[in-house]
């Protein structure tokens, strides 16, 4: 591999002058049937010695341990098992506690928003402030959003009853400017679901008047992605007022030490190219990084060890994409028709998913961009970029900006990927490409198909 073309696969993974896309490390595991090798080494400390001086069965104890430390269905609460955000809780906290703006939390879903959200509220309590915390649905209008917090406001003694009539914008701010006794933080989650743009403008006025007011309340919203410019747009002042945080996929070390934080809880330990196999896979998402390796561990688990090998990773990414297929057939249906009709455009597929995992919103610029990069003009150019989007349309949707598309099930990219690696039929042939796209499909072997 040429000097220059490895630093771009650097910077391309690592950040630099090609952040914004990271191409995984090609990922192996085996379809059903495949055989597989397990290594052994020396065993972890155990869980709870406790557990085995009263003869309970170590390995029946364990799986139980792995289920909880590698949870996945609840969001993390404790700062520890926060994993790779010490930077963006920081800019919370600066922004939000010592400014006193209002905040924007986006990301990929499964990025970790609503547990950075979760521990911030923790930070924002011990600095003295009251941080209530709720989730958005569809079809919310203003009112509906900040319905739920109402009776939990810190109000001054004699402030008016809280009648059950809808609140307008200007009444919402009036109650927090002048009925609010405590600094306090209404954390606003899963927002993006809120689709209707009477609602987001209600929400954009909402806190450019708290800001105006000097209110003792500011707004968290969480889960915005596409959205953010058409909020922003609706009062451009509110830059002013507004802290924008994006939440990236976790560096590749601190996924891992996130591994091995829940191995270890378990009682378990990863060997090196186990954790390495997975966090490739997760591509910076610590929801998947949890979910695969809960599946590792239980392989492991299986086979009475309590050490975690390549194979026991290779067989929780297979049981990991089975489970998932039976939750969403049709959803995998269609990838796997994608990828089989797409022949030399497999790659480009892949890179879809691979470019939707590291940042919510597709566009055909960026899809274009990073495709002729990878893999020249020939399979990365715009006729390629509408043949490779029409073969997955159906799973994806338009943003409220132009142009921009995500998908529908925004925790499938990384399913994607690993169906392109290793699900997919492989095409009889492919077309001669220049040195840096041959080099660029060996790191994608498997992905590509190329």
């Amino acid at each position: 591999m040429s000097f220059n073309f490895a630093q771009w696969l650097r910077a391309l993974l690592g950040g630099g002058a090609a952040a914004g896309r990271r191409i995984p490390d090609p990922v192996d595991y085996p379809m059903p049937g495949d055989g597989l090798g397990q290594g052994e080494e020396r065993a972890a400390i155990p869980l709870s010695a406790a557990h085995a001086a009263a003869g309970v069965p170590n390995i029946a104890f364990r799986r139980t341990a792995v289920f909880t430390t590698f949870n996945t269905a609840v969001p993390v609460t404790d700062r520890h098992g926060l994993a790779g955000r010490k930077q963006e809780l920081s800019r919370l906290v600066d922004a939000v506690v010592k400014q006193r703006k209002h905040a924007l939390v986006f990301g990929a879903r499964g990025s970790g928003k609503t547990s950075l959200a979760r521990v911030f509220g923790d930070l924002a309590d011990e600095a003295g402030c009251v941080a209530l915390y709720g989730s958005a649905s569809a079809g919310d209008d203003i009112d509906a959003i900040f319905r739920p917090f109402l009776g939990e406001l810190p109000l001054h003694r004699g402030t008016a009853p809280i009648g059950e009539q809808p609140m307008s914008v200007q009444q919402l701010a009036n109650l927090f400017v002048q009925g609010v006794a405590q600094r306090t933080l209404l954390i606003v989650d899963e927002f993006d679901r809120v689709a209707g743009d009477r609602a987001r403008h209600d929400m954009a006025a909402l806190l450019k008047l708290l800001s105006d007011m000097h209110s003792p309340v500011q707004v968290v919203l969480v889960g915005i992605a596409g959205n953010v410019d058409g909020l922003i747009a609706a009062h451009p002042s509110l830059r002013r007022h507004l802290h924008a945080q994006p939440v990236p996929p976790i560096e590749r070390d601190d996924l891992a030490g996130l591994l091995r934080l829940c191995a270890s809880q378990a009682g378990l330990s990863f060997e090196e190219d186990a954790a390495q196999t997975i966090v490739s896979a997760a591509i910076g998402s610590p929801y998947h990084a949890r979910l695969f390796g809960m599946h590792a561990a239980l392989a492991a688990e299986a086979a009475e060890r309590e050490r975690i090998t390549l194979a026991d990773a290779q067989k929780g990414l297979t049981a990991a994409l089975t489970e998932w297929g039976e939750l969403t057939p049709d959803l995998r249906g269609l990838f796997a028709r994608a990828l089989a009709e797409g022949g030399p455009l497999r790659g480009m597929i892949a890179l879809a998913g691979v470019l939707a995992a590291h940042s919510p919103v597709l566009t055909f610029e960026r899809l274009a961009e990073a495709g002729t990069e990878l893999f020249g003009e020939s399979l990365g150019g715009s006729p390629a970029v509408d043949r490779t989007i029409g073969l997955i349309a159906p799973a994806l949707s338009e943003t409220p900006v132009p142009g921009e598309f995500q998908f529908e099930d925004s925790l499938s990219p990384q399913f994607l990927v690993l169906m392109a690696n290793g699900a997919a039929g492989r095409p009889a042939a492919a077309p001669a490409v220049r040195r840096e796209t041959a080099e660029a499909r060996e790191l994608l072997q498997g992905v590509s198909g190329l």
